[in-house]
């Protein structure tokens, strides 16, 4: 239910009294916090997807790996606020890569807390009070989230009110939202009415409300709104687009979306018909620590020679997965690290959005790579985007931003996925050729499905359908299936997408030492050069 006005009120007054209200003036649509990185605070300049943040000096480290959900809410909302000054705070929970495995590799200097609580003892004076869930609407966990952003505060379970306000924290309550809401969409509702018009119009944040501390403090430090929107549920959709309506074209969505019916598709589709983009990031780690580590990122990556085209099979394998940030931090790296990677070619699809995000990770790629490994953008460029759905007028607001990216982040090919009403459907037309003047792409990739075949998009850019594979014997089949009619009088092209999540560096390995003489494994780049020969179009 809504509060009245005189709650509403008082929340303005609370906001007054903590500074939030100045503080959040710089986070406003179209409002750039600064040209260049300031000496400490966030900054989101207007050609930034997402903002930077001071860099870190030292940092305290606290062990949530055996922490429950409210210790988990607790110390993400207070990282998040103390990190939005400078990153002072990391939080470990278990990591496919290694709780400190990023911390090692950026280079930063850190010590472990014994106890947790001791940061909150440290960091005190730096928050205001507290903001009470509702056990009994898990919604509330989002919305204490978002008020613990905008009150410079901490979000706490009732369990912990006793430890919060006594003694040597003393905090007190500013906001308790037990009892007050009936069900989920009425929560949501209330933070739409009551606390959407003081968030950050720049980012939208959508998590599980059972998901704990991890991108939290993002939402926190940049005072997001935080959701839970079922695309497929109508209440639920049309109070997402009422928020979404607001944000301006090109704008983050961060998080994910409910699975099910009302999942990927449905959510992104969502957002692309309000022309956002979605940064998976639901599992995403100290995104308030990395986004303020400075790296270098190259603008162009290692090329090889092409090889002189004949009629053979050329194929090329792409693993999945790279639109992901949480994928960049955790199951990229452990793939990057397999023994094996360097074998064989292989395109590594990621964001070029890291340059925002997390400059330490695509750095790391790309300084490791090998003559073998070959960096692509993932779907569908700066940005998870549908490019049928998205608003005509300002669908070069995409083409552009991820033509920047891309240039900045040495990205000469992308993923395309595009659909509409759940299902694919093909680039093509005004936005097709928007997105080829704009991009100027080597080669596209379209599509995970179970087929591959190649053209010319619009007559000019090499476009291959991709065969997703989930494991070897599929891939397997997959490259016997595509090439079975093949008569070896011209060359044949297969693009196999390998689902990053069950196939590895090792098992390409294994795929492409399973194929005969008539096949040729090939990187990306020389994938699209021999299809340029092979379809008749212009060199890139």
């Amino acid at each position: 239910m809504s509060l009245p006005h005189p709650g509403r009120r008082k929340m303005l007054g609370l906001l007054a009294a903590s500074g939030a209200g100045a503080a959040l003036a710089g986070a406003m649509p179209g409002t750039a916090l600064a040209a260049a990185p300031p000496a400490g605070g966030l900054w989101w300049p207007r050609e930034r997807i997402l903002p930077g943040f001071a860099e870190p000096r030292a940092l305290d480290v606290a062990d949530l790996t055996t922490a429950d959900a409210d210790e988990q809410l607790l110390f993400a909302t207070l990282q998040g606020n103390v990190n939005r000054s400078r990153p002072r705070i990391a939080l470990l929970r278990e990591s496919d890569e290694g709780a400190t495995t990023w911390l090692k590799t950026a280079g930063l200097s850190f010590r472990t807390a014994g106890d947790p609580w001791s940061l909150l003892s440290k960091y005190r004076s730096e928050i205001s009070g507290v903001i009470v869930t509702d056990p009994a609407q898990p919604a509330t966990v989002n919305l204490a989230t978002t008020l613990a952003g905008l009150r410079n505060a901490v979000a706490a379970s009732p369990d912990q009110l006793p430890k919060l306000t006594a003694a040597p924290y003393h905090l007190k309550v500013l906001d308790d939202l037990r009892d007050r809401f009936t069900d989920e969409l009425s929560a949501y509702r209330w933070a739409v009415d009551n606390l959407w018009p003081h968030a950050s119009h720049r980012l939208l944040v959508g998590l599980d409300p059972s998901v704990g501390a991890y991108l939290r403090d993002y939402a926190v430090a940049t005072r997001a709104l935080v959701l839970w929107i079922h695309a497929d549920q109508p209440d639920s959709r049309e109070l997402g687009a009422r928020v979404m309506s607001q944000m301006s074209a090109g704008s983050p969505y961060m998080g994910w979306f409910p699975s099910g019916v009302g999942g990927e598709s449905d959510g992104t589709e969502l957002t692309s018909e309000h022309g956002l983009v979605v940064l998976a990031s639901d599992w995403s780690q100290n995104l308030t620590v990395f986004g303020g580590v400075r790296a270098p990122l190259a603008r162009t990556q290692v090329t090889l020679p092409t090889p002189r085209l004949g009629n053979r099979i050329y194929v090329t394998f792409t693993m999945t997965e790279g639109d992901n940030l949480q994928y960049n931090q955790h199951r990229m790296r452990v793939l990057w690290d397999d023994p094996a990677r360097g074998d064989v070619p292989i395109n590594w699809s990621t964001t070029p959005v890291l340059a925002d995000a997390a400059p330490t990770f695509l750095s790391y790629y790309q300084r490791t790579a090998t003559r073998q490994d070959y960096l692509m953008a993932g779907p569908s460029g700066a940005g998870y985007a549908y490019p049928t759905p998205w608003p005509d007028d300002t669908f070069r607001v995409f083409t552009k931003t991820s033509a920047r990216y891309m240039r900045r982040t040495g990205l000469d090919s992308a993923v395309i996925l595009n659909r509409k009403s759940g299902s694919d459907v093909p680039l093509t037309g005004a936005k097709a050729r928007q997105y080829l003047h704009d991009v100027r792409p080597l080669g596209l990739l379209e599509e995970w499905t179970t087929r591959t075949e190649i053209s010319a998009l619009e007559g000019k850019v090499p476009l291959s359908v991709s065969y997703l594979t989930d494991s070897v014997a599929d891939a397997r089949d997959a490259i016997a299936k595509a090439s079975a009619d093949w008569d070896g009088t011209k060359p044949l092209f297969l693009s196999i997408g390998t689902l990053a999540w069950n196939l590895t560096p090792s098992d390409v390995v294994t795929i492409a030492g399973s194929l005969d003489s008539r096949y040729q494994v090939v990187r990306g780049d020389q994938y699209f050069r021999l299809a340029r020969k092979a379809l008749h179009l212009p060199p890139a």
